[in-house]
């Protein structure tokens, strides 16, 4: 009786302390010196997992923190005919990294077809990739890199039929002229060239160590706009003895120039003026208006004219 209640308990022990589980994990395949692999049909393997409880616990985070891996090494091949070599790998418990004291009982897929491809070297020209605006008001007026051709080592096959290589995105929102003198940037390339399959694009990984020097020239940019009703002031001496008359008390400025001045300038910060202090009746007089704008802007066109009046002198109403 004893020993009955004895194995008893060991089996509820032993499958308390027993978990099961099913996971997928990335698939690395390391292809031969001289070659790269170019195409596969699976990136990842799910596996189905038993063991004590405390392990299966762990094994999901393991995962996510890519500790758990399956990988599948080439040994050398020396007969390799062309610029591509198909073959199919067959997976076993050897090609992961799980505690021995995790037991698989399944994995799918075990079999994997895989392309690979000789690997050569060629210079390809480089082409800056950019993301983002401008900040308001700025642009790129010319940009220059250095070097525009760099050496690549990639699949022969692909490298036959490309010509450029990308730098990674270059961030340039927000920038301004403040930017130009925190000149050259050093870029990376892109570790990649993309190809067309089955009407996909696809990525190939390539190698190019390479940083690309770069220059921007940052301007502000050029712009027009209208600013409405301004008054006209009238200068004269304090001891002027005629009365003025304007035909329009207001004018209506077309200023170009510098985007930012323009968006921060407002129709009442312009000082719009005529001095009639040389003026005497009877007139009409057509004067020049004289503007103040900022420093970077000019008026389109001709300067606005107005047309002025000296009607009597005070001194003379008074006595009649």
């Amino acid at each position: 009786m004893a020993l009955i209640m004895a194995i008893a308990l060991w089996f509820f022990a032993v499958n308390k302390q027993t978990g099961d589980i099913s996971e997928e994990v990335p698939l690395t395949i390391n292809a031969p010196a001289g070659l790269t692999v170019l195409d596969t049909n699976a990136t990842v393997i799910k596996v189905s997992l038993r063991g004590p409880q405390n392990l299966i616990d762990q094994i999901s985070d393991m995962i996510k923190d890519n500790k758990i891996k399956a990988r599948y090494d080439f040994s050398e091949i020396d007969d390799i005919l062309g610029d591509k070599f198909s073959k199919t790998i067959r997976l076993t418990r050897k090609n992961f990294n799980f505690p021995q004291e995790i037991k698989m009982f399944s994995m799918v897929p075990n079999e994997i077809d895989v392309v690979l491809g000789r690997l050569d070297s060629k210079y390809l020209k480089v082409q800056l990739q950019k993301q983002g605006v401008p900040a308001s008001g700025y642009e790129i007026a010319n940009e220059f890199f250095f070097p525009h051709k760099v050496m690549v080592t990639g699949p022969a096959n692909i490298l036959r039929e490309s010509e450029i290589i990308n730098t990674v995105p270059i961030d340039i929102n927000e920038v301004s002229s403040d930017q130009n003198r925190t000149f050259p940037w050093n870029v990376d390339l892109e570790q990649s060239l993309m190809y067309l399959k089955d009407d996909k694009h696809v990525s190939i990984p390539i190698r190019c160590d390479k940083k690309i020097k770069v220059w921007f020239i940052i301007t502000e940019q050029e712009d027009q706009k209208i600013f409405k009703k301004i008054k006209i002031n009238v200068l004269h001496p304090d001891d002027y003895g005629f009365i003025v008359k304007l035909k329009d008390e207001f004018i209506d400025l077309s200023l170009k120039g510098s985007k930012p001045i323009l968006d921060s300038l407002d129709s009442k910060d312009i000082i719009a003026y005529v001095n009639v202090g040389s003026l005497s009746p009877p007139g009409p007089y057509k004067q020049q208006v004289v503007c103040t704008i900022p420093e970077g802007l000019a008026i389109v066109g001709k300067p606005p004219e107005v047309h002025v009046d000296i009607v009597t002198q005070i001194s003379d109403k008074k006595e009649d």
